[in-house]
């Protein structure tokens, strides 16, 4: 009886072995290839943004030229930039391959002048943004989708398909950043 006992006890740990064992043999096999580990392949999620698809994707489904869809993400990159530390600002650079040449693309605003502001409303924004960091933040993104031709209402809609893109093709830790350097944007337009 201890023969037929032991015999059912090794036939019953074949399959639980088997498997086991069959994974570290194809886990070895993986080192030997080359292939990444699980950490890397974590890290290198972060490869597949494309800063060029992305400015295609809004510029199509906004319906923009590829230069106002260059330059409304770089705004928004631009005010996510200030509102980050330097040090996760260096950690989303990172994570977004070219992000720094894309902020070349931001509109210059030197000469905008409160006197040429087209409302009443824009004139006091200008003004009260003298007072406020967060307001000049705001107040420079309008004025920048201004610049490109863009309706300051557009900056919702960038916002919606940067985040989007984002969630698609980067990390959560990119999409965690970028997200804090919104701070409350959508709430002050």
């Amino acid at each position: 009886m201890n023969v037929k006992v032991l015999s059912f006890i090794a036939i019953a740990s074949l399959p639980l072995s088997a498997p086991a064992s069959a994974n570290d043999t194809l886990n070895q096999l993986k080192g030997l290839l080359g292939n990444q580990t699980t950490a890397e392949a974590a890290t290198s999620t972060d490869s597949t943004v494309d800063l060029s698809r992305l400015v295609s994707l809004v510029s199509d489904n906004l319906d923009v030229s590829e230069t106002q869809s260059e330059g409304g993400i770089a705004s928004v990159m631009n005010y996510v930039q200030g509102n980050l530390s330097s040090t996760d600002y260096t950690q989303l650079a990172s994570n977004i391959p070219g992000i720094d040449s894309l902020l070349d693309n931001v509109p210059s605003l030197s000469g905008t002048s409160t006197a040429s502001s087209s409302s009443s409303l824009t004139g006091l924004l200008n003004k009260a943004s003298e007072y406020s960091d967060t307001l000049k933040s705001v107040n420079d993104l309008k004025q920048q989708f201004e610049a490109l031709g863009l309706s300051t209402d557009m900056i919702s809609s960038f916002v919606t398909q940067i985040s989007s893109y984002l969630n698609s093709n980067a990390s959560e830790e990119t999409q965690s950043l970028f997200t804090s350097g919104l701070d409350n944007l959508l709430t002050a337009l």
